[in-house]
């Protein structure tokens, strides 16, 4: 006996101790030998994955598309033009800093809190 055919059922012998795997071949056998006895029978079966897919896109791709959705909702409503008595105390408190608006926004809307004086200096190196 080669090598080989001592090596093949060595692998053959540890393959057959999982029971998880044999109870998938069995499965698999059986799933066949079913169709098998139906078609024999005369019975059209419907084997296609496709049966009750709406023609939709992929989970991921759709899901992808909806994060999408939210990012650019969430920049509209961050973005969104405030009242005009809060635009007008943020353009002040801009201006009062040195900063423009567009900037004294970014920094509100990244760090969740209003500049002062030393969060300017820190911008400007």
């Amino acid at each position: 006996m080669s090598l080989a055919a001592i090596e093949a059922r060595a692998r053959a012998r540890a393959g057959a101790g999982d029971s998880r795997a044999r109870a998938k071949r069995y499965n698999v056998a059986e799933k066949a030998r079913r169709l098998a006895n139906l078609k024999a029978e005369g019975y059209v079966i419907p084997l296609s994955e496709w049966i009750g897919h709406n023609n939709g896109p992929d989970w991921d791709e759709e899901f992808a598309l909806f994060i999408e959705y939210c990012w650019k909702e969430s920049h509209k409503k961050a973005w969104a033009p405030p009242t005009f008595e809060i635009g007008v105390r943020r353009a002040n408190k801009a201006a009062a800093l040195g900063v423009s608006y567009r900037q004294y926004m970014l920094e509100l809307l990244e760090r969740g809190r209003y500049l002062n004086e030393d969060d300017v200096k820190a911008l400007a190196h």
